[in-house]
């Protein structure tokens, strides 16, 4: 590449970041506000709303399928079961950490809602990853001569930071309030006792949970217990169908890590793997919900879902070994993004809940590269151009080379018809002569091929990285180009069309432009050789490669298709400037000879 062009490309560069900080981040950075208050102020005065009817009529427990799986043989508790009676008064707490907006009850001492404040989910709102009218999360059950109790129907006695809890209480954790302590207890008089304990940090997505059981009284018989997470996860992406490809159960046993996505929950609800359990978590496509043990010791991981519902969950289950009396364990939840920093500083290899595909090593360096240029350079198409443009620089000399060679092909074309006339009978002379000729001539059959192949894996990390990961979640480009994580949409249809469907996507429109032409000005497929075929079948391809190329590319994530358009662009540049260099060097050999 020579100065003028590196210079030009630097100062274009130079520009539009400039205009990035100046203009775009500001107006960004003001517009997430707005949206942040105006959907917390919803959020609080939806939560009022559904608290206030909670109070008039108490929700029913609706339990998915994957409960099934995460206690076998639960039984509904007896009115007379005295511990475990289902009587008292359904309380609600709701705890604001600040990014993350909770809501707890009574009834079974679980979570029913749990909001993202600083993502918002398609359709309007915050991020929810409890399902509506799904029961709760982080449910507890007691296993008690070979059957399991859910306790989710038990009402418990509630404290909020050592009182006892009001209905409807809202905790805003700020300045001077760094923690909110909720316990939930039910005891008797014969020393039987059961507490679920959630501690909130202020700031964070994190909260600890303490499960202390009396084995008393009713409690004495008991053999084990679980914590789970069986009321699924919700959906809060605009392309549900990718979303529920990308739900899955995982969990951490030992040194292996295990997944298990909720399409592959056909016949059996539950997979398990015994052993040193480390975390269990659910996540979709974004988002996560986790438990790690504080003392790690054998029990059971169960990695819980359902197909046709769509819903994963987790439940780790502990045996009473050495029947003590008392049992007190110690976890800590996590219940926000896939956020590979975050997830990493646990040091437990949490940060492998995020899908980064086959070459995740490659995704991870192309998703760290990405994040710190996005630290300087505030639009992610920008750095996605510059990215598309490094990987061109990078194999400059390849793809000059590659060009180069197909022009030679295109070169040596009559000779290599003379002897495809010469040995149409003996395929086996025809393609040593013709390797021959290329020996002679100082062309690569291949060298038109290396750098698409060379390219790839950085096409393929790019993929997983737009379409997993939460930094590049609704990351906005220019113009029409609102979302890079998904495809673009320039305008919707009113209607399903057969293969557009409702939305048309201009992008991978414009790559198909920037391929035709490449192909027609020398950079298509090379001509020649054996087994070519006719100039034209030649001709038919490099037509229609553009056209399947569009096809592929239609629904993919649009920052991909703008990597591989700029990619085309910048092809065609390098292209002109070979053909003109072999020109120039054909012309001076010529005149010296």
């Amino acid at each position: 590449m020579d100065k003028r062009s590196l210079v030009a490309i630097l100062i274009t560069f130079g520009i539009l970041i400039a205009w990035q900080m100046i203009y775009v981040r500001p107006k960004q950075q003001e517009a997430a506000r707005v949206r942040v208050e105006q959907a917390r102020a919803d959020s609080i005065t939806s939560v009022e709303a559904a608290e206030h009817t909670a109070t008039e009529q108490p929700p029913a427990q609706q339990k998915p399928a994957v409960e099934e799986a995460a206690a076998p043989a639960t039984d509904s508790v007896p009115a007379e079961a005295g511990l475990f009676a289902e009587d008292g008064e359904d309380i609600s707490i709701t705890v604001d950490t600040g990014p993350m907006v909770v809501m707890l009850t009574s009834r079974g001492g679980e979570i029913h809602s749990v909001e993202l404040t600083e993502y918002d989910r398609f359709g309007g709102g915050f991020v929810q990853l409890v399902p509506e009218d799904s029961g709760g999360g982080v449910s507890l059950s007691i296993e008690k001569d070979g059957r399991w109790i859910g306790l989710s129907g038990v009402r418990f006695s509630t404290l909020v930071n050592g009182r006892e809890a009001i209905d409807g209480e809202h905790v805003i954790l700020g300045e001077g309030t760094d923690e909110a302590v909720i316990a939930f207890s039910r005891e008797s008089s014969d020393g039987e006792m059961i507490e679920k304990k959630f501690r909130f940090m202020r700031g964070s997505y994190e909260a600890g949970l303490s499960v202390a059981i009396g084995r008393q009284g009713a409690l004495r018989e008991t053999s084990a217990y679980s914590v789970s997470w069986n009321c699924g996860l919700a959906l809060n992406e605009k392309d549900t169908k990718w979303e529920k490809r990308q739900l899955a159960s995982m969990g951490r046993v030992g040194e292996d890590i295990y997944t298990e996505a909720a399409r592959s929950f056909g016949k059996t609800g539950l997979k398990e793997q015994e052993g040193v359990v480390v975390w269990a978590g659910a996540r979709s496509k974004y988002f996560l919900t986790a438990m790690l043990t504080a003392t790690q010791r054998t029990g059971r991981l169960g990695m819980i879902g359902d197909k046709e519902l769509s819903q994963v969950g987790w439940v780790v289950t502990y045996p009473f070994s050495g029947d003590p009396r008392m049992v007190r364990d110690e976890y800590t939840l996590y219940m926000g993004p896939l956020d590979i920093k975050a997830l990493k500083a646990y040091d437990v290899g949490l940060e492998k809940t995020i899908d980064l595909g086959r070459l995740r090593f490659f995704s991870k360096f192309i998703l760290g590269l990405m994040i710190w240029m996005g630290g300087f350079i505030p639009n992610i198409g920008v750095v996605i151009i510059i990215l598309s443009v490094l990987t061109k620089v990078l194999f400059y000399r390849l793809t000059h080379k590659s060009f180069k060679s197909m022009k030679d092909m295109q070169r040596l074309q009559p000779k290599i018809k003379e002897l495809q006339d010469k040995y149409k009978d003996d395929k086996t002379r025809l393609n040593k002569e013709t390797m021959k000729l290329y020996k002679e001539g100082g062309v690569n059959p291949l060298g038109g091929c290396l750098p698409l192949l060379f390219q790839m894996p950085v096409f393929i990390a790019l993929f997983s990285v737009l379409r997993n990961t939460i930094e590049l979640r609704r990351a906005p480009f220019v113009l029409w180009i609102n979302d890079l994580s998904s495809p673009d949409v320039l305008f919707d249809f009113g209607l399903k069309l057969p293969f557009l469907g409702s939305e048309f996507h201009m992008l991978p429109l414009l790559m198909g432009v920037a391929m035709f032409v490449q192909s027609k000005t020398g950079g298509g497929t090379p001509t020649g050789g054996p087994t070519a075929g006719a100039a034209g079948q030649q001709k038919m391809m490099q037509t229609m490669m553009p056209i399947v190329f569009t096809v592929m590319f239609y629904n993919m994530p649009s920052g991909l298709v703008l990597y591989w358009l700029v990619n085309n662009i910048f092809s065609i540049v390098q292209q002109y400037i070979v053909h003109r260099q072999i020109e120039s060097e054909e012309t001076v050999h010529a005149e010296t000879a």
